[in-house]
């Protein structure tokens, strides 16, 4: 009896892992994890399917860009034959905001020194408080240096007559270290969204310190006094997460922006992928 016992546990542990292996294989590389190395095929085929949730994936343009990926990939020896190709069809599934970072690139983007936020205040006694809040591209152990930096200042001039929040030359990156730096400003509560190709929404909230969008991140929760006169500052550099900080404080009673332009320089438009719950770019 009790052989039995074992061979048919043994028989359903055989099955089980069968069956998370056959999982793994299917459907794995969804989640980064492979028990293979795939081909150069597999892999622009896979990467072409993420396309698939690309904000312009529904026009004529990507099913051809698609077509002709789907061909020249077929010739590709090595991963690095498949990258040109894939900024390609990039181009066309997500527009301008879409890129393919390489792995070098992407090493080089880890070892890059970090840029950390200015913050002063003037002269006078309670001043107008200056955040420099620059793009941000680090790790989460930077990103709790870079919040870190502006809450600490904001803590001990909680009595400021004002603020100057500065995102020029902000061409984004993670947005999550950048609102919670400035979370003491912004109320609890859905800030702003992205609508996906679907129609489906994805809202981003700030709630006692913890933010969900970009890389998610929660810092110490304080905050500054409602009425306190805000204003922003942005260039023709400011894009990407930099927008997204500016609508974040956009439709709030107490936020002025200015956007000083240099004549020689066209203005930056807005990504028409970007909505927020109070309001739209």
């Amino acid at each position: 009896m009790k052989r039995k016992i074992l061979f048919f546990s043994a028989a359903l542990l055989a099955v089980v892992l069968a069956l998370l292996l056959a999982f793994l294989l299917l459907y794995g590389p969804n989640f980064g994890i492979y028990l293979r190395k795939p081909s150069p095929q597999s892999y622009g085929e896979r990467a072409l399917t993420f396309m698939e949730n690309g904000y312009y994936s529904s026009v004529e343009e990507w099913r051809e860009a698609k077509a002709a990926a789907q061909d020249a990939l077929r010739a590709a020896q090595r991963y690095e034959d498949t990258w040109p190709i894939l900024c390609q069809a990039l181009s066309a599934a997500g527009g301008k905001h879409s890129r393919l970072i390489t792995p070098a690139e992407e090493e080089e983007a880890r070892e890059d020194p970090i840029t950390l936020p200015l913050v002063s205040t003037d002269s006078m006694e309670h001043g107008i408080v200056t955040l420099v809040i620059p793009e941000f591209t680090q790790g989460a152990e930077q990103a709790q240096e870079y919040a870190q930096i502006v809450l600490s200042w904001l803590r001990e001039h909680q009595d400021a007559a004002g603020v100057i929040l500065d995102l020029r030359g902000n061409r984004g990156g993670d947005l999550a270290p950048m609102i919670c730096a400035l979370s003491p400003l912004l109320p609890d509560g859905p800030l702003l969204g992205t609508r996906y190709a679907s129609g489906q929404m994805n809202t981003m909230t700030l709630a006692n310190g913890a933010f969900s969008g970009g890389s998610g991140m929660t810092v110490e929760s304080f905050k500054m006094p409602e009425t306190i006169p805000i204003a922003i500052l942005t260039d023709e550099w400011t894009g990407s997460s930099g927008e997204a900080v500016l609508l974040a404080f956009r439709g709030l009673e107490n936020v002025r922006s200015l956007s000083p332009r240099q004549p020689d320089m066209p203005a930056p438009t807005p990504s028409s992928a970007c909505t927020t719950e109070r309001r739209s770019c």
